[in-house]
Parts: structure tokens; sequence; C-alpha cells
């Protein structure tokens, strides 16, 4: 009898955007070089890996539910108030509520592609129709373009900077555009996953720019990148409104956030000055892959990311399988021609050198 029993949203709910990674013995595999996921190969802070290792004691008991002390922080460091904040188990979780806050069956969001999927899996789930409108040549999102698609039944635009996989960052001016024509029924979201590798000029960061918005808005960002805590799952948003963050706070689930990954948060915000030596080797070994990449016939494009995307001069996948074929993972991009892109995390330099010796192996040169 129950054979016969259809329930069509298990088409939707058993897919799943997170890679596999098996770790049969809960460790990191050995002698692979992880290109692919834009983690970060750097540890991180010291003070970060002490707050850690002392929370780890402290284990037995829940953590904080309200996330207190990253909460003062984090307000502080963006002159942003408290109850402006949320959390989620990676800025992923907060992407995919968002569905869940604004859209009703048969409503509509803005999306570039490519881009980051956790917000589509969102809207596959709720219901949602998605309006893809390709990114810009240098693989920005194409905020004109997109602005041309806004419909009575638009509720979420999402704009994605740098975007992911591109690495291209949207300018000051077309933030502020999408600022001000977005309609104040629609949800700007704004994915700033790597905000920290994109330089900005004073006043022209998202958050100065959503001053001129009168709608509702919603910043997402991450530990996981320049901070490198991938492993902690641990993003925040700000939001234009108390009420809207409330709306984001009511969807999570109890003690989301780990103690463990709280105590390495705040630790690792404070250590400034770790961050900024951590930013500016991730962008010396992001600028000598462009070069060696440029030097073998690839041609990369400007990334304001902790990876780098390359036009590829054949196949994208063959090089992607030639690498792995010697345990270095990196991504291939059906993006914008048929040969595609090759996207490539940065990583040691170590790393780069493999990179660079086993493409050119495959090139034959």
């Amino acid at each position: 009898m129950t054979d016969q029993i259809t329930l069509p949203r298990l088409n939707i709910l058993q897919s799943s955007q997170a890679p596999e990674i098996p770790e049969p013995d809960a460790r990191l595999a050995t002698g692979v070089r992880r290109l692919n996921l834009n983690e970060s190969p750097w540890p991180p802070s010291p003070k970060a890996l002490a707050a850690m290792a002392t929370a780890l004691t402290e284990i037995t008991r829940y953590p904080d539910h309200g996330c207190s002390a990253l909460t003062r922080r984090l307000s502080v460091h963006n002159d942003i108030p408290e109850d402006r904040i949320t959390f989620g188990n990676g800025s992923s979780e907060i992407l995919a509520h968002i569905s869940q806050v604004m859209i009703e069956t048969g409503d509509e969001a803005i999306l570039p592609t490519p881009t980051f999927p956790a917000c589509a899996a969102g809207l596959n789930q709720a219901g949602g129709k998605i309006i893809n409108v390709p990114v810009a040549e240098d693989g920005s999102n194409d905020v004109a373009a997109m602005l041309e698609h806004l419909g009575d039944k638009t509720r979420i635009f999402y704009l994605c900077t740098p975007n992911n996989p591109t690495g291209a960052a949207i300018s000051a001016a077309d933030l502020k555009r999408a600022a001000i024509e977005v309609p104040d029924n629609c949800l700007l979201v704004i994915d700033e996953a790597y905000f920290e590798f994109a330089a900005t000029a004073p006043g022209e960061g998202v958050l100065d720019i959503m001053k001129h918005r009168t709608g509702p808005w919603i910043i997402t960002r991450s530990f996981s990148k320049a901070y490198g805590l991938a492993g902690l799952r641990i993003g925040y948003a700000f939001t234009s409104s108390a009420e809207l963050r409330n709306s984001f706070w009511s969807l999570r689930t109890g003690f989301n956030i780990n103690r463990v990954a709280l105590a390495g948060a705040v630790a690792a915000l404070d250590d400034v000055d770790y961050l900024a030596n951590t930013l500016k080797t991730v962008i010396a070994e992001r600028e000598r892959l462009a070069d060696g990449l440029t030097a073998l016939g690839f041609v990369p494009c400007e990334s304001q990311a902790n990876f780098l995307m390359a036009r590829s001069i054949g196949p994208a996948d063959r090089f992607v399988a030639a690498l792995a074929a010697q345990n270095i993972m990196i991504s291939s991009l059906p993006w914008p021609d048929a040969d595609g892109c090759l996207r490539i995390g940065i990583g040691q330099p170590e790393d780069t050198d493999a990179v660079l010796a086993a493409l050119k192996t495959e090139l034959g040169t």
C-alpha cells in the first residue's frame, strides 16, 4: 500500500549542493592538494587556536545560542547595531533560509549565473521561480541586466561580490544602483563570503552603500575563507532592520554555532594583524599563480578572492582530470565557451608550483 503513495517533494529535498568528501578515518587525506573548494591552506590565528583549545575543555556544556561575545565584536568592528546581526552554520545556511523568509510559491528571484548555489537551493525547496541572468564578460554580476528583469513577483535580488566562482567584484556604482533601484518589496541580498580579499575605497564598502537603500537588505559573510575556519562552519549576516534579523534568527536551530567555533571566531576577529598578513600572503600567491598560468597560455581573470579563474586553452575538464590523477584537485567551469575555465584555489607556494608543473606536463611544453 505504501509504495503507491507519491511524495513529490522528495525529488527536491533529496538533492544537495554540498560536495561529498569521504574521510573514512575522520581525518584529512594525506598527499592530496585540495585546491577545488576555496579553502585556506594557512592555519587560523594562533590566538584562535589557543581559544579553541580552551573551549574544548568546556564542550560538555551547550554554547551561547545568542553568540554574545561574537555579536559584540562584529557590532563594534562594523558599526552596526547588535540586534541586526544573525548567525548560521556557514553563511550558506543563511542563504538557504532567505527563501523561507521571502518566498511564496510562484514568487521570483533574480540571480546571476554562474554563482554560488546556496540561494538557488533554497528557492527550489520553497517553490520559487529563478530568473538566471548571465554574468558580465569580466565575471562580475551584470547588475544592469539583472535590473531589467525586475517584475511584480520579484522578492529576492541576489548579488555575489566577489562572485564565486568567477572572482570578480561588483563596482561601487553598480552596488549603489541596485540599492536604489531594487524595489522596497524585494529583499536585496549581498553575498560577501570573500569580502576581506576585495579592496574597497573608503565609503564604498557594501555596508556604506546600503545606507542609500530604503528597502530591506541582508549581507552574508563567513569565517571560512580569510580566517581559515571552514571546518567550523560559522557564518553571519547583517540586516537592514531588527525585524528582518528576527525572521532569520527564528530559523536557527538550537545552538547551531558550536562552542569551539564561537571561541575561534572571536579570537580570530580580534587578531587583526594576523588577518592582514594572511591577506597579503594570499594576494601575493594569487598573483604568482596568475603569472604562471599566463606564461603557459591560459588567460587568468581578475580575481578579488582566494581563488583564481582562468580561461582554458583546451577543454578544461581535460586539465582537471590530468591534475586529479596526480592528487591535485582543481575545478572546471563551463563558462563562457565550450572550453570553459579552470578555477584554482590559492594554496601554499609548493601547491602553486605543483599546479603549474602538472599543467606544463599536460600541455607537453
